[in-house]
């Protein structure tokens, strides 16, 4: 296999040869999972196997009788590999320490007691020979082998974990009090003064000082080297050492997970599952129905015993808790919620932190100075609040106080501002509006570092028509509260920003009372233009780019303009606009939470040169034509199944019906950094494979059949639970109306809603099923029709159907019994 062959040698020499010398051979079980695409070790082993050349061959290569030819590239890597694996291997059995005997027979099935095992050094030195001549990798091999294992010494040390390293490893591990045993540097000062035997094998020696450097330079580089991860296996036999986390999904549900110190993540339902892996004091907190949450980034929480203001609670407890000391609450399970606290708990469980030092905090930074714009605005606070007073030029301003601090009232606010406590003295600069960001501070979307959430779709439209039409709904003002969000996001963007932060802000900036959704509004400014969501091609992240600012020329007068439009950006447009003689025109959206649209109306050409020069932006590139369902068809390997949509709420529940083949599964690769896959399975049509959770959702409903779409005096509305049209083509139906999609308000509720015109709409229902509310009613009214046609007992009556004006007659056959 001339492949594996290839892979062994790229994977285990010439990857860690190119930081030095190669002095060990880790081959973790986990690594065959991910070179053979399976999930099962016993299968992984038989391919593995089944790689090696025939017995009879294999027995010439042990024996020295097929020895490598000086000169030649190696074709007996593999089975080095394999050697080094069989000694470490989990399936390996207890007791089985023979070379020959019990780890060779037991793989093999094959008689070897006594068998001369001289060809073994032949590779091994023909290996480190072909290293040096063709790479310039240092293969050091041990030179001190006992006489008893002079043939199979060198083969026997170069592997790692073996029993005998093991054995040394629990002797520290017993010396190391519990609550030290995953502190490295404990664990690197304990090994390096003790008198070990092990400090004599080669491969211990060389995998513990890349541990070491590794837990030098910082960071938690060290517990992916293979060392730690042969510590952590001994330590967790005997010690519960794995946490809680707390995962922020796609669409704003929670997920549960237990997690180990190596960072595989397990999902569970309820943190009682995680009990017997947990600590003791963690374990207490979950049997009372608390856990505290620490914000670990990335959207994600990890269970602490530390008071914070995010807990993991029970709902029995959460109805004991003082509803106005509740700041917002999402369910996990039945009986599970995450709930985030201004301050305390009711019933007298502390959250508040320490007393906070003294200074300004929570604000968003505007070059040197922050945005004054409540409730965006930063906040003082410090150990003695009442002490506190703020100042504008002497005079003092008033604040509205609570247990974190002192905030600004509802306003904007700008100039320097002096905030005074006993006789510390903080002053902060505050400005109404962001920076604008130009092109060398913005980070551009790059294809090769980032997907687009759009995925196949991006920069792909419905129709390639870009004229304006007529729309004619009503158009809403901003409110104040979207354009200071605007503001925020605008200026955060520029170098990139992380998905849950973007929410904070979001959450933050809205009022307590009668708004959307934050994942909606979030939604609405990739839908306008302004920002362009995407997921990092190696890392399990999401993040937000800034799109740049262009104008695209539509008809003989109009340039649309298209990307952020913030507040410093609009003073430049008005600006070059009335310098060329051009005027501004502002098209609201569709509710008080959707972002304007701006054109610009040129007498004549001359004008609207004019003005793209002076505005000095680019032109907006051609798109090409949509289709409606493109997906991966090819399989996936290595990856394993952690969730299945429920269409119902449109999130991905760890626990589902094993029963049902149909769903939109979510894959994951264990031990990669690479992004969730999601598998679209629909009986009868081909599986396809999707990186984007939002496109995957479109798209295997579509498959499924059934309108998901649903359109109304020039609104359109999904049908379904988080059904979404991919941003690229929402941003062309608002290139055709002016008008960008947002949340509105509904009966039911807030609701995204898309406004589209007449041949806007044909353009999109070719690419997906669209209903209109009239024919939806009248289905409605006349369902019973179909239930009365399905029922054997009506077999051959007559009844009258509306929609189709025509006579039907039921013919079911009723089912022998």
């Amino acid at each position: 296999m001339r492949n594996f062959e290839a892979e062994c040698i790229e994977r285990y020499f010439l990857a860690p040869g190119s930081t030095g010398p190669v002095g060990s051979v880790y081959v973790a079980d986990d690594d065959l999972l991910d070179i053979f695409g399976v999930t099962d070790l016993e299968e992984a082993r038989k391919q593995l196997i089944k790689t090696l050349p025939h017995i009879d061959i294999l027995k010439a290569r042990f024996s020295g009788d097929m020895a490598p030819r000086k000169g030649n590239t190696p074709d007996y890597v593999r089975i080095l590999v394999f050697l080094c694996w069989m000694q470490t291997t989990k399936t390996r059995q207890r007791g089985d320490r023979d070379f020959r005997d019990d780890l060779l027979a037991k793989q093999l099935n094959e008689y070897f007691t006594g068998f001369p095992m001289n060809g073994l050094d032949l590779m091994w030195r023909h290996l480190k020979e072909f290293l040096w001549r063709e790479h310039q990798i240092d293969l050091v091999l041990p030179e001190n082998i006992p006489n008893n294992i002079s043939r199979i010494g060198r083969t026997l040390q170069m592997a790692f974990p073996t029993w005998r390293h093991k054995v040394e490893l629990r002797k520290v591990r017993d010396s190391i009090p519990p609550e030290r045993l995953l502190d490295p540097l404990t664990v690197a000062n304990k090994i390096t003064t003790a008198n070990m035997s092990g400090q004599t094998m080669q491969s211990f020696v060389y995998n513990f000082e890349k541990f070491d450097i590794a837990r030098k330079r910082g960071v938690r580089e060290y517990m992916e080297t293979p060392f730690w991860q042969a510590w952590y296996s001994l330590v967790a036999e005997q010690a519960a050492l794995e946490e809680v986390e707390v995962a922020e999904g796609n669409f704003g549900e929670h997920e549960l997970f237990r997690v180990s110190p190596l960072g595989d993540r397990v999902p569970i339902a309820t943190p009682e599952e995680a009990l017997k892996f947990i600590p003791k004091t963690l374990g207490k907190l979950v049997r009372k129905g608390i856990v505290f949450l620490e914000n670990s980034g990335w959207g994600k929480y990890r269970g602490g015993t530390s008071p914070s203001n995010i807990l993991l609670m029970t709902s029995s407890k959460l109805a004991a808790c003082d509803a106005d000391a509740i700041r917002s609450v999402a369910g996990l399970n039945a009986n599970w919620v995450v709930a985030h606290f201004r301050n305390q708990v009711g019933g007298g469980a502390q959250t508040a932190s320490a007393p906070r030092e003294f200074g300004w905090r929570d604000g968003i930074r505007v070059g040197g100075a922050h945005l004054g714009r409540t409730p965006l605005a930063p906040m003082i606070a410090g150990p003695m609040p009442a002490a506190i007073r703020v100042e504008k030029n002497g005079k003092p301003v008033d604040m509205v106080r609570s247990e974190e601090g002192l905030s600004f009232l509802k306003g904007i606010y700008s100039g320097a501002f002096v905030a005074r406590s006993n006789k510390e003295i903080r002053e902060i600069l505050l400005v109404p509006r962001a920076n604008e960001v130009g092109e060398l501070r913005r980070l551009s979307f790059d294809f090769a570092r980032e997907i687009s959430e759009d995925e196949f779709h991006h920069d792909t439209v419905p129709s390639l028509v870009t004229t304006v039409e007529d729309w004619a709904g009503d158009r809403v003002a901003p409110c104040d509260e979207l354009v200071t969000i605007g503001e925020a996001l605008y200026e955060r963007t520029a170098r990139g920003l992380s998905f849950s932060e973007a929410i904070e802000i979001i959450q933050r900036g809205m009022p307590e009372d009668g708004r959307p959704s934050k994942w909606d509004l979030l939604r609405s400014f990739s839908d306008a233009g302004w920002l362009e969501m995407t997921l990092l091609r190696h890392f399990p992240v999401r993040r937000l780019l800034q799109n740049p600012l262009m104008a695209e020329r539509v008809g003989s007068d109009l340039v649309r303009i298209s990307g952020p439009t913030p507040i410093a950006v609009l003073e430049r447009l008005h600006a070059a606009a009335g310098a060329a003689g051009a005027r501004v025109e502002t098209w609201n959206g569709l509710s008080k939470w959707a972002l304007p649209r701006y054109a610009v109306r040129c007498p004549d050409e001359r004008v609207r040169r004019d003005f793209i020069e002076r505005m000095a932006i680019a032109e907006k590139p051609t798109s090409k034509q949509a289709r409606a369902d493109v997906g991966d068809p090819d399989g996936v390997h290595g990856y394993q199944v952690i969730g299945r949509l429920d269409e119902e709420r449109g999130f991905f529940a760890v626990r589902y019906d094993d029963k049902i083949a149909d769903g939109l599964y979510r894959l994951e690769r264990k031990e990669s950094r690479n992004p969730f896959l999601y598998r679209s399975v629909v009986d009868g049509k081909p599986v396809k494979t999707f990186v984007s959770p939002s496109v995957a959702i479109l798209s295997h409903h579509l498959r499924a059949g059934g309108p998901v779409f649903l359109q109304s005096g020039g609104i359109l509305k999904p049908r379904r639970s988080r059904v979404l049209l991919p941003s690229s083509w929402a941003r062309w139906a608002s290139d055709r109306v002016l008008c960008n999609a947002a949340p509105g308000a509904s009966e039911d509720g807030w609701q995204y809603q898309y406004a589209v015109g007449a041949s806007s709409l044909t353009a999109i229902s070719g690419l997906v099923s669209v209903t209109d509310k009239e024919r939806e009613e009248e289905a409605e009214r006349t369902r019973w029709i179909d239930r009365f046609l399905a029922s054997a007992s009506n077999r051959g009556r007559a009844i009258y159907d509306s929609r189709s004006r025509t006579t039907r007659i039921a013919r079911v056959m009723a089912e022998k019994r």
